[in-house]
């Protein structure tokens, strides 16, 4: 004997709800899509376009087809700045994962005085890039920062942080691991909450050492976000770099904190060079659009 089919109306009705859900769904959807596409998109795409022309903002835009990309095999600053880019990576996201990790297990274990960690790893999320800048710059004033008082404090004086080509990316890095880590914190929080409670409650019979239970379980635990948020670090050094660099050293001392961004950027704004400014900005979206698939097929193995 068959099953019973549906009568004609339920499935008609069933249609329905499927049809207005779907049609609700997109229209909440639709203000993130318009965002998306007018402010991603559209400028990725036109981004792209420009790369195979030569445009100085105000005569029309002249076909120039592949003199970019060769201009840029050859450009020994782009390539400088590149090095700059990778070294923002490879400075600022490995300490970001490890400290985020850490400050995220102490806020979930609830330990005395998380309180006041939870207001600090806050802070960033309020302010912008542009005021964080600004406050950090203070910081390594030599003459009148916080960090020049504490280096007369034990009677020594306090390097030129921002002035110094081999202390100035490093300077830069520890504000931008500043700004990233409540992100990071979130991403470690939420992943903190799915390990399983009763490893340990095994682990405390065992008489297993609170670090060891952090590094042997807790940290294999959160492997999946940890690769997650190295993506998304990796993502943000690559182009986050862009506005520090500009607010707080143009680039300087010498070339030192000049990354890729920036480099495009200056191209654009400074010699009116638009179409190789896009050049320099279509490298910078192929070293991103690498790290996201790389990404994404190291979660999906990690997954299975």
């Amino acid at each position: 004997m068959g099953g019973r089919s549906d009568p004609p109306e339920r499935g008609r009705a069933r249609g329905g709800r499927s049809r207005g859900d779907a049609l609700a769904a997109w229209v909440l959807l639709s203000p993130a899509l318009i965002l998306f596409t007018v402010f991603i998109v559209v400028p990725t795409i036109s981004g792209i376009g420009l790369s195979f022309f030569s445009w100085n903002f105000f005569d029309s835009p002249q076909w120039a087809g592949l003199s970019n990309f060769a201009k840029l095999a050859g450009d020994h600053d782009a390539w400088s700045s590149l090095g700059v880019t990778l070294l923002f990576v490879v400075l600022g996201v490995v300490p970001t994962i490890l400290l985020g990790f850490l400050a995220a297990v102490l806020i979930n274990a609830n330990i005395p005085g998380v309180a006041v960690l939870r207001v600090l790893y806050f802070v960033p999320v309020v302010l912008s890039v542009a005021v964080s800048a600004v406050l950090w710059t203070f910081l390594y004033d030599p003459r009148e920062g916080p960090v020049a008082a504490l280096f007369r404090a034990f009677g020594g004086q306090a390097p030129d942080f921002l002035n110094d080509s081999h202390l100035a990316l490093p300077a830069l890095v520890l504000m931008m691991i500043w700004l990233a880590l409540p992100i990071v914190l979130i991403l470690y929080l939420a992943g903190l909450q799915r390990v399983p409670s009763d490893i340990y409650d095994a682990a405390a019979l065992d008489g297993v050492g609170a670090w060891r239970i952090v590094w042997a379980i807790t940290w294999p635990n959160v492997r999946s976000t940890t690769l997650a948020v190295a993506v998304l670090q990796i993502i943000n050094y690559v182009s986050g770099s862009l506005d520090v660099s500009l607010i707080m050293t143009n680039g300087g001392p010498l070339g030192a904190t000049r990354a890729l961004g920036l480099y495009a950027y200056q191209q654009a704004f400074t010699n009116q060079d638009v179409g190789y400014a896009s050049t320099l900005s279509v490298l910078q979206l192929a070293l991103i659009a690498a790290v996201i698939s790389l990404g994404q097929l190291l979660i999906r193995k990690i997954a299975r």
